[in-house]
């Protein structure tokens, strides 16, 4: 049997340090998953007993949505346990290996929570001392302040420390240059690490930590836009957080102030003003909804787009009024600051006996257990459902881009016919899977899912936005059908299935019109030299073709790696490629279609 400590089982090793090592387990009372850090008491001597200490009093002190939690702490004879929260995504310098860097929107969402985490922090006179990539946990896409084993607690009287801790190429240089420093050390720690995430790399670099520190003082770190050409916004912030005076370095007030913090809420706001002024307000509602929603990976990213999603359905439904065009609410659910502070007396960690056993002598292996494989399944299938909903948003950002295309006019079937065949996909996810829960797809433990909270808000979500493309497509059917009716550039056939029943769609014919007009936008690229302001044309023409293989472009899992299908990553690669070969890859697409 597995090790238990009163209510927690321990599943299986997931890490192991110096003093100890951690678990994956679950309480189960309430069967929710935990990480158990375990402490070995003989190895509790001198410097580590305070720090171990100076851990518990931060997580018992801080409670904060992008602050990992301590449900517990348990005493045994020859170990003490911290119960803590279990983040299921690893940490950013795992993820950040798979993408070698972040486009600026995604690296701003993780230092948004990141600052919300350290307003607590800085509130409770809280220095972090190891912040790092490593440190920075994600848990179904949010963030978690992690390891607060080298923090310390400062008081009144006490506002400077002078132990060299951390990690060099995230330390502040009065930290390597050996002097006191403050909390502003966090400050340029935090900086460091907003470039990593978007640059790929350390801003200073060296082989030996006196080096690092020459090249801190005498180097300026580098903004390479041919990397990532971040806004001005970013680059300010940057060049204020990574000061080498602690004295002229960017204040905690005045970051937790920056613009950073409110501009992507201020460009929505202002793209929702143009989008209700704009002349025909439902065609650049749904153009609103569809960049706003272009992935998404969790059900947990549904609650934090609620607001926006609530006000885009209602004016699909109803049409633009005054109170919506006046609309000053959040568009985006921000993490809780602070919850509900609960402070407890500071735990002593030394003592003979503790008040709980350790039950069930067989080893902890580091191998899943029946309950795991379980509740990856779950979040698989819910995986698999929003892949189906993202290959249909993908559908509409195609469509709505070539029935906005200016240089190729009059190509509005095209885009209907994506749009049809999108609401197909929609209504068969939301009827067939999602109402009559068929296991369409002959996932694993499938029953059990349709009972969770994951499924009925993807339920929820889907049945939601097949009303707002519902609302799209009338408003296209209403404007084609009259252009189309009298024309003599279309084919019967085409007329024919434009008119047809919203359930029936001719793939053949489908593709037909993916081809024409793909072949009209190679042509017309063609004509002009390949360069980067026609790159835009070329990712358009190149989703254009992906629609025409739609299943062999999509796969849920990729047969040789037996990796899912990251959708972030495939609108990111065709930002990465020189233009040269983005406009290659293209052609050599449309020749096998030929």
């Amino acid at each position: 049997m597995p090790k238990v400590v009163d209510n927690y089982v321990l599943e299986r090793s997931i890490g192991k340090g110096q003093f100890g090592e951690v678990f994956k387990g679950y309480n189960k009372q309430t069967n929710v998953d935990i990480a158990v850090k375990c402490v070995k008491r003989e190895l509790l001597k001198g410097k580590f007993t305070e720090l171990l200490e100076n851990e518990i009093k931060v997580l018992r002190t801080c409670n904060n949505d992008n602050i990992i939690k301590l449900y517990d702490i348990k005493k045994t004879a020859n170990n003490i346990y911290l119960i803590m929260e279990y983040c299921n995504e690893g940490d950013l310098s795992q993820y950040l290996k798979q993408k070698k860097f972040l486009l600026e929107e995604e690296a701003v969402d993780y230092l948004l929570q990141i600052l919300n985490g350290f307003k607590t922090l800085v509130k409770n006179k809280i220095m972090h001392r190891d912040f790092k990539l490593a440190n920075i946990l994600k848990h179904d896409g949010n963030i978690k302040i992690a390891d607060f084993g080298f923090s310390k607690l400062l008081n009144d009287h006490q506002a400077l420390a002078n132990t060299m801790l951390g990690s060099p190429l995230n330390m502040a240089p009065e930290v390597l240059n050996n002097q006191e420093y403050d909390n502003k050390a966090d400050i340029w720690s935090i900086g460091t690490c907003f470039y990593e995430l978007l640059f790929g790399k350390s801003p200073f670099t060296a082989t030996n930590m006196v080096e690092l520190l020459k090249n801190i003082k005498t180097k300026q770190f580098v903004i390479n836009r041919k990397v990532n050409n971040i806004s001005p916004t970013a680059e300010d912030l940057l060049k204020k957080m990574l000061v080498v005076n602690p004295k002229d370095r960017i204040s905690w007030q005045d970051l937790f102030n920056h613009e950073i913090n409110f501009y992507q809420e201020e460009k929505l706001k202002q793209d929702l003003e143009t989008t209700l002024k704009g002349g025909e307000v439902m065609m650049n509602m749904n153009k609103f909804y569809i960049k706003n929603n272009m992935v998404i990976d969790h059900p947990a990213e549904i609650k934090k787009k609620e607001e926006l999603n609530n006000l885009a359905i209602q004016i699909a439904q109803n049409g633009p009024q005054n109170q919506q065009q006046q609309y000053d609410g959040p568009l985006l659910k921000k993490p809780q600051e602070e919850n509900k502070l609960i402070r407890q007396d500071s735990v002593k960690v030394q003592g003979n006996q503790g008040s709980s056993q350790d039950i069930g002598n067989d080893e902890v292996t580091d191998k899943e257990t029946q309950r795991e494989k379980e509740i990856k399944a779950k979040k698989r299938n819910a995986n698999r459902i929003l892949h189906e909903r993202n290959i249909y948003v993908f559908l509409a950002s195609v469509a709505e881009e070539a029935m906005n295309n200016q240089t190729i006019q009059n190509y509005d079937v095209t885009g209907f016919f994506l749009v049809k065949k999108l609401l197909q996909q929609i209504d068969f996810l939301k009827t067939i899977i999602l109402e009559n829960k068929q296991n369409v797809y002959g996932l694993e433990f499938w029953e059990q899912f349709t009972q969770s909270k994951d499924y009925k808000d993807i339920h929820t979500y889907i049945s939601k936005e097949f009303d707002v493309f519902k609302s799209y497509f009338d408003s296209i059917y209403e404007k084609l059908s009259e252009q189309i009716q009298y024309s003599t550039k279309v084919d019967d056939a085409i007329k024919q299935s434009i008119n047809s029943n919203i359930k029936y769609n001719n793939q053949e014919i489908l593709n037909k019109c993916l081809f024409d007009y793909s072949k009209l936008l190679i042509d017309s690229l063609k004509k002009s030299q390949i360069q980067d302001q026609h790159r835009q044309q070329w990712v358009h023409a190149d989703r254009v073709l992906d629609c025409i293989r739609l299943e062999e472009t999509f796969q849920f899992v990729d047969k040789n790696t037996n990796q899912q299908f990251n959708f972030k990553q495939y609108y990111e690669n065709d930002n990465l490629l020189e233009i040269e070969a983005l406009a290659k890859k293209v052609l050599q697409k449309f020749d096998k279609l030929k």
